[in-house]
């Protein structure tokens, strides 16, 4: 069961990724073409700006998972480094731990924002009139699965098993 928790974490870490991934490219390909533009024919792209701003939350709140998938968070390692094997598992989890119940704590109202913008079609003004309300849904959706994906870090941390050697 835990395997398969593992692989499906994984597979989702690796989709969200994907798509964040997919957004940096997309952003760095309409800020250069708008650079371009502007250094070439003295004419900005309309509604890059905006698409920059969408992009940024996509980047950041899907990316999440696949920065924690790879842990590739930031950690500060003073407390565990150098203590055995398990208890730097046990600081670890206490870590994932707190970081679960901070992004749960914050998830909670981004998925009331989310709800609303969703039921209010919220727009945002510029150029274009650009839709947010799916972009909160997905720093909603980023936020909650994150959380779940931080417990799933600290239950595996706090069920690590030191193997024994025969040194």
């Amino acid at each position: 069961m835990l395997e398969q928790v593992k692989k499906w974490e994984a597979r989702l870490a690796n989709t969200t990724g994907c798509i964040a991934a997919a957004a940096i490219l997309l952003m760095m390909l309409s800020t250069a073409l708008d650079a371009t533009s502007r250094s070439l024919f003295n004419f900005p792209l309309p509604g890059v700006y905006e698409f920059s701003e969408i992009s940024m939350a996509i980047i950041v709140y899907l990316g999440l998972l696949w920065a924690q998938g790879d842990k590739k968070h930031i950690r500060v390692s003073l407390i565990s480094e150098k203590r055995p094997a398990h208890i730097q598992q046990f600081w670890e989890g206490i870590a994932w731990l707190c970081a679960a119940v901070f992004l749960a704590i914050i998830s909670i109202p981004s998925i009331e924002g989310a709800y609303s913008s969703f039921m209010d079609r919220e727009f945002r003004w510029g150029i274009f009139q650009m839709p947010i309300w799916w972009v909160k849904i997905i720093v909603a959706f980023g936020l909650t699965l994150a959380s779940l994906q931080m417990l799933l870090h600290a239950t595996l941390a706090f069920g690590y098993k030191r193997e024994k050697t025969n040194d």
